[in-house]
Order: structure tokens, then sequence, then C-alpha cells
């Protein structure tokens, strides 16, 4: 009786084991999207040309918050070039505003399909400048004439430890591992000035990635399996009635 239940409760687990595996084990195909977004918070440091006009429409000094969602899987430009295009998917971004005296917030708009990329540098350690550099195409409201036109973050470390190699990191970087940390938003041609500027305060990652979310459901199916096959081995059969 006592191996029947065990290799009864095998039967049940065995099947829920092997969809955690593929869970947990199975990579993506190349080239597959496997968006990974970051969160940041930070504060706007200057805003220049007409941006800066009060008491009318205006973007002013204060905390700023957004996310940027690339894909970690996105292929290379060439090879060991760091380069990846099309690689950014989405991007939020919250800034003050002042309209007529009035303090609220202004948020662009980013544009699907439009022109973007990251830049990963490394170099050996202590020999070069590690980055990563995000830009994106923006659009939106206009501030006193232009529109916004694009949108850059840049980390850089000078020391040239921040990374390890050319690869889309999936993990946030520390930023505490740069010398600076940067993002500008531009407002029509570069060339015009019309440009606010910031820092940032923190860069996180969004607290379940999907791989985390697909473990979790396999393992509750193995412990739910295991479970409900320890109860129907303990359960008591009732005699069968002859009518």
């Amino acid at each position: 009786m006592e191996m029947i239940k065990h290799l009864a409760i095998k039967a049940l687990c065995f099947p829920a084991m092997a969809l955690c595996s593929l869970f947990v084990f199975a990579e993506p195909s190349k080239g597959a999207d496997v968006p990974i977004t970051y969160l940041f918070t930070g504060s706007v440091t200057s805003v220049g040309g007409v941006l800066f006009n009060p008491p009318g429409t205006s973007l002013t000094i204060g905390s700023i918050s957004g996310s940027i969602t690339f894909n970690s899987a996105a292929d290379e430009l060439f090879p060991n070039t760091g380069v990846y295009l099309d690689s950014v998917s989405g991007l939020t971004l919250t800034i003050p505003q002042t309209v007529t005296g009035v303090p609220t917030t202004y948020s662009p708009t980013w544009i699907s399909g439009g022109n973007n990329a990251i830049l990963i540098g490394n170099s050996n350690p202590g020999g070069g400048t590690d980055q990563f550099t995000a830009t994106t195409s923006m659009t939106g409201a206009s501030i006193n004439g232009p529109s916004p036109s694009s949108f850059s973050m840049s980390l850089i470390d000078p020391s040239g430890n921040a990374f390890t190699g050319l690869s889309l990191p999936t993990t946030p970087p520390s930023l505490s591992s740069f010398a600076s940390g940067e993002w500008r938003l531009v407002f029509g041609n570069i060339s015009d000035g019309n440009i606010v500027k910031g820092s940032f305060g923190t860069l996180v990652a969004t607290p379940l990635p999907a791989s985390a979310i697909l473990f979790g459901v396999g393992l509750i199916a193995l412990v739910g399996l295991g479970a409900g096959g320890l109860r129907n081995l303990r359960r008591p059969h009732e005699p069968r009635r002859i009518a």
C-alpha cells in the first residue's frame, strides 16, 4: 500500500515539475521580445529657451518621474558595437509645469515606431568610459511655440567599471556606479536651445518580471497537485454498497 501511495504522488508531481522547468529554464529565442521596464525619479535642473517664460506656460524646476521600457533581447546593429536600434518600446515622463501661475504637470508622449536606440559603452577597467545612453522620439503639446521632439538619458562612468560587456542589462545599472546620470527633453530643433534637463535620483526595475510570475504559477501548481494527491490517498474509501 505504501508503495502505491509513493508512486501515485510521483505521478502527480512530475507533470507540475516539468511545467516549472519549462518556465524557469526555457530561454527566449534569438530576437524575441523580452521587455524590461525601469522606473525612475529625479529632478529638473535647468529649463532653456522659450520653455521658461513666466507668467505664461512654462516648465519649472521640481521633481520628475517616469519609466522606460526596452527589449533586452534586441540584436546589436553590428557585433561588438553596443548599438541597439529600435530597442526602446515605451517611455513615460511627468515633469513640473506652470500655466499662468498655476502649478501642474506636463507629460510628453513616446512615439511608437519613431527613431530610438540604446548605446552601451564598455571599456577595460580603468581604461576608459562606460556609459548607458537611450534616446527616443517624443511628441506632445507645444509650449510657447515648439513641441517636444526627443528624449535622452545618459549614465556615465569615467572609471570604466560599470559594465563588464556590451549586452543590454536586464537589471538597472546602479546609479552609484556612475559619476553622472542626466536626462534631457528637447523641444523642436536642438540648435534652438529649447531644452529641459535634469538628473536622476532613483532607477529601479518593475517588481516582478514575467519569468518570476511564471515560476510562481508553476510552483503553486506543483504544491496544489501534490497536496490534492495526498488528500485523495489519505481519504478512507467507503465500502461498496450492494443493492
